[in-house]
């Protein structure tokens, strides 16, 4: 009856496309994300090892809060709304981190404090290119 239930669980994931997976993946991300949320990049990976590819999304968004432990509150709010548990929260130097868990997906986001890195944050920016000014915050979904 385990083996039965294994291999089902084996033959269903393999079931779902690379698309499937993306899209799920990325409704798991967008609802971490605060409605006045900007997303500025989204990537797919596989970080879970032997799991299905995309195992994983990455996004970089922004938010209008400027004050890392009051968007790090908007965060969690959220979270808990959509049915995620925070599994911990933390307050560093630099920035919030916050990790959290729902149905299989494990989570982990990124408040960046630009403070800390002395830089100016103000007007456009590009992730790719401005990567270093931290001024965006980070989400990482990962399932498998």
């Amino acid at each position: 009856m385990l083996l039965a239930g294994f291999l089902g669980l084996g033959i269903s994931g393999c079931l779902q496309t690379q698309g499937q997976r993306k899209a799920e993946l990325r409704e798991r991300a967008d609802e971490l994300l605060p409605a006045d949320g900007r997303v500025r990049a989204r990537g797919y990976g596989d970080c879970v090892e032997l799991a299905a590819s995309p195992s994983c999304t990455e996004v970089v968004f922004e938010l209008q809060e400027h004050d890392s432990g009051r968007r790090a509150r908007l965060v969690r709010a959220v979270a808990a709304r959509q049915g995620w548990t925070v599994t911990h929260s933390d307050d560093a130097q630099g920035g919030w981190s916050v990790f959290l868990k729902r149905d299989g997906f494990t989570a982990v986001v990124f408040l960046w404090r630009p403070e800390a890195y002395h830089v100016e944050c103000e007007g456009e920016l590009n992730p790719r290119s401005d990567s270093e000014r931290f001024c965006f915050n980070t989400l990482s979904v990962s399932h498998g």
